[in-house]
């Protein structure tokens, strides 16, 4: 058993270590002559996040992917919990070192099977009223020490949010 909880806690530390250290072909793209950053995304955005709970409503958290490695951090604003979906309105900031931004997204958790489908809209930031599509699946245990810690308990949440730039953009 103990054996078990070792292997889970350190698949999990080198799982948040790739999350840390991808770098997306998009964020390569996003660039001008010369390695400037634009500071605009341009066609599809992938963010990668893990993230938990650390004292409710407040989630903690890291990125990576076309927003840059970086945390994430967010609040619950609504939450309503039944035995089969929990249905969960909350602020996700994505703090990339690339593109930083904040999206308003509601979220339906499927209990029974762990996942969730999340859609949203960019509040703040380089597409702002740009749709947000994601998803997510539960860990449990998570492994990491911060989620351990947290009031939530030792799970985390393991996902993506896709992002469509504006035919304006």
């Amino acid at each position: 058993m103990k054996n078990s909880r070792i292997k889970t806690l350190c698949t999990s530390l080198i799982v948040m270590t790739l999350v840390v250290l991808t770098i997306s072909p998009a964020l390569a793209g996003d660039l001008h002559e010369g390695g400037q950053q634009r500071g605009k995304f341009h066609g599809r955005v992938e963010v990668i996040f893990t993230k938990w709970i650390t004292d409710f409503p407040n989630m903690a958290g890291v990125v990576s992917g076309d927003a840059g490695a970086g945390t994430f951090s967010g609040e619950v604003l609504n939450y309503e919990h039944t035995t089969t979906t929990d249905r969960i309105e909350a602020l996700y900031h994505i703090n990339g070192g690339t593109h930083p931004f904040t999206a308003h997204n509601y979220v339906t958790q499927n209990n029974l099977k762990g996942t969730a489908v999340i859609q949203g809209v960019v509040a703040d930031g380089p597409l702002k009223g740009a749709r947000v599509h994601g998803e997510y699946q539960v860990i449990t245990p998570c492994g990491v020490i911060k989620a351990q810690n947290g009031t939530g308990g030792d799970f985390c949440f393991q996902g993506t949010l896709t992002i469509k730039a504006g035919l304006d953009d």
